[in-house]
């Protein structure tokens, strides 16, 4: 069905490629990219990581803006998994920052090659700040997270879920292209086309 066509293209897009994995201190998702046939991982993480395999490198968000911008690696392929909902939150060593979620989506543009493809996982609910533990993405939020993303799938979001008022909250997956929509996704708007690429 149409989503294992999903699934494919995201695994043809990392044959033999790097893949950037945002925010992640245990490598699990690292294996499983290079487990798809990626040729090698880059880990932007917050705290200095090391790790043990060829295949595997880690920076710190100032290593990788540090490097000069021609010799600034970028990728056909990003993951962040319950990452972007921690940013300017200040518990993982990172600057207080109301916007610092929305500002590491705008550096995920520069991270990612053009129509390169960002799975993303973040909290979803009643949009909500557990300080100064995560965020929890509401219609509001959630809308603004990704107005420069266009959303391809998302996978496990229902309606009923944005409702909710959680603290720790589901996951849903959002499959994105880093390419400016022609229309923003309003998921204030039950109407919107985002919510015809939803797969429970």
């Amino acid at each position: 069905g149409g989503g294992g066509g999903g699934r494919l293209r995201v695994r043809e897009r990392m044959q033999g490629v790097g893949v950037v994995v945002v925010g992640s201190v245990v490598p699990w998702y690292e294996v499983l990219a290079l487990e798809f046939g990626a040729a090698r991982t880059l880990t932007l993480e917050y705290n200095q990581l090391s790790h043990d395999h060829p295949a595997m490198e880690a920076q710190t968000p100032a290593q990788y803006w540090g490097t000069a911008e021609l010799a600034r690696e970028t990728f056909a392929v990003g993951l962040s998994i319950s990452s972007i909902e921690h940013d300017g939150l200040g518990r993982y060593g990172d600057a207080i920052d109301a916007r610092g979620d929305l500002k590491a989506m705008r550096n995920l543009e520069q991270v990612l090659q053009p129509s390169g493809l960002l799975l993303l996982a973040v909290p979803v609910g009643r949009d909500l700040v557990v300080w100064n533990a995560h965020r929890v993405y509401g219609a509001r939020r959630l809308t603004l997270l990704l107005e420069r993303w266009t959303v391809e799938r998302v996978l496990g979001l229902s309606l009923g879920m944005l409702a909710d008022t959680v603290i720790i909250a589901p996951q849903p997956v959002f499959v994105l292209s880093n390419q400016r929509p022609a229309t923003p996704a309003n998921f204030s708007n039950f109407d919107d086309p985002v919510w015809r690429r939803i797969q429970e």
